[in-house]
């Protein structure tokens, strides 16, 4: 027996803090509740029930504030294990509520619990795939809903609650680290909280730039179905490059213009928007590298974070360095 145990060897801990990637998962799903609010002015400005919207919103935002509130004495320190988890905890979690309002208004389309989730799922994870074969079946309010579950995961719903949550320092890296692949992230991870609120208000913009863009068509008679309302669907369905459509030919049924208009922004959109900063960053600099950068006055500073060492050849009448840092 002993020599068995001593093969074996003694039996490990869970090599993961559970109890704090628990209170990182409740604190999302508190602030992932507050999504629910968007799509109640649509139900009462075309005289839907908001009951569905109330509930999916209560639901998380209340299960997410006792989940964090029965963790609360955590260490609070996330790691790459408590990374992970967390990212796999949320998206499912995630789909969980978006399809809670498929069950109050979905009819025979999406009542089952099953295909609820499936609906949510795809809309988080921006997949497209759906099993609403009646579109006129759901209602205005449930059909942005659906469109606006897709823009949200197109940036990934971690990535706006890095930029509000102050408390995810080494564990917001861990997370941004899931969610956006690519060497980038080196760069990126110096100020979390300020790129990916950077990246939220470009994503945000290009999104507005877009439904205003398809608006004006309606405006202007060009195009009869972009409809503020459609036009706003179709914007959230297009930056996140997903599938989702209020109508059953998608862009089919749309203008020649409205569909080189949703051409452009799947273009804009394919890009990665993690490089966006570091472009802008490069621009700043090489506009430093010109002898002008040196004969503007000191108070400007064109050329942040200047070394000790090119302070020290100032003081010593040095001719100074033209490369800017």
């Amino acid at each position: 027996m002993s020599v068995a145990v001593a093969r074996i060897g003694r039996r490990r801990r869970l090599a993961i803090d559970l109890p704090a990637a628990l209170n990182l998962v409740g604190s999302l799903l508190k602030y992932l509740g507050l999504a629910a609010v968007f799509p109640i002015p649509f139900a009462l400005g075309y005289g839907e029930t908001v009951l569905p919207f109330v509930v999916a919103g209560v639901v998380t935002s209340g299960g997410g504030l006792a989940l964090e509130r029965a963790t609360g004495r955590a260490s609070g320190k996330v790691g790459v294990r408590e990374g992970f988890l967390v990212v796999a905890l949320v998206w499912l979690l995630a789909a969980a509520f978006a399809g809670i309002p498929y069950l109050f208004e979905g009819g025979g389309q999406l009542s089952s619990p099953l295909d609820a989730y499936f609906e949510g799922m795809s809309g988080f994870t921006t997949t497209g795939a759906s099993v609403v074969t009646d579109f006129s079946a759901l209602n205005r309010s449930l059909g942005i809903w659906r469109q606006y579950t897709q823009w949200l995961g197109g940036m990934a719903v971690l990535v706006l609650a890095i930029a509000v949550l102050p408390r995810l320092r080494v564990g917001g890296r861990q997370l941004m680290e899931s969610e956006l692949p690519g060497t980038e992230i080196t760069a990126l991870a110096e100020r979390i909280r300020s790129t990916a609120r950077k990246l939220w208000l470009l994503y945000a913009g290009l999104t507005l730039l877009e439904a205003v863009a398809l608006a004006i068509l309606w405006a202007v008679g060009i195009d009869d179905a972009t409809t503020p309302y459609e036009a706003l669907a179709y914007a959230f369905s297009t930056m996140p490059t997903g599938g989702f459509s209020t109508r059953p030919g998608s862009a089919q049924d749309l203008s020649a213009a409205a569909q080189w208009i949703l051409v452009l922004f799947m273009a804009v959109a394919g890009a990665n928007f993690a490089v966006a900063p570091a472009r802008s960053r490069a621009t700043r600099s090489s506009a430093c590298t010109s002898r002008s950068c040196w004969s503007l006055p000191q108070r400007s500073r064109p050329c942040s974070g200047a070394s000790e060492r090119r302070r020290a050849r100032q003081r010593s009448g040095a001719a100074p360095s033209r490369r800017c840092r």
